[in-house]
């Protein structure tokens, strides 16, 4: 299987790292990988994208057009992401800023309160996560356990912040 996943939001809310953590568990599980980042030239607050391939394949190019899998973290993301996924793609929507409804009825949206859920674990800030936990109960890019074991290899000095990962990731997990 490949898989095109496009991940957008503002700087600041995660959008390369989740990319990443989906870039690293695939890579483990013996996938063939890639990663793109994108970003304005501000620190945070600028328009921010990823391109992750995942495939058993060789990967022909990194740069994503149409992706079966889109994550919109905010109204530009969404604007920009939603008219581009693949007919029967998944298209997971960032509820707690994006208030427009997608009016396509060839992908299927969910719609999910990221930074509500992300407080109810224990921070906000984990809301990317929450995200990510959202595709996997979807899609099988890649398992929950390969991206626990890349949180606990990348955050391994942080145990308190991994920890909080790993629940966030869980608690977006259970969205099915």
């Amino acid at each position: 299987m490949n898989w095109e996943i496009t991940i957008s939001g503002f700087g600041g809310q995660g959008v390369l790292f989740i990319g990443r953590l989906l870039m690293e568990a695939g890579f483990a599980s013996g996938q063939q990988v890639s990663w793109l980042p994108y970003y304005s030239g501000e620190k945070r607050g600028g328009m921010c994208s990823c391109f992750v391939n995942i495939s058993e394949e060789r990967i022909g190019s990194i740069f994503i057009s149409h992706p079966d899998i889109a994550v919109a973290m905010n109204p530009a993301a969404y604007a920009m992401l939603e008219p581009d996924v693949k007919p029967d793609g998944l298209l997971i929507v960032n509820e707690s800023l994006v208030k427009e409804k997608s009016q396509r009825p060839d992908l299927k949206a969910v719609y999910v309160p990221t930074v509500e859920l992300a407080k109810e674990v224990g921070d906000e800030s984990v809301a990317n996560i929450i995200a990510l936990g959202a595709v996997l109960a979807r899609a099988p890019v890649v398992t929950t356990s390969s991206v626990i074991r890349v949180l606990n290899q990348m955050m391994s000095k942080n145990k308190p912040q991994l920890e909080l990962n790993k629940a966030a990731l869980l608690k977006g997990c259970e969205l099915s």
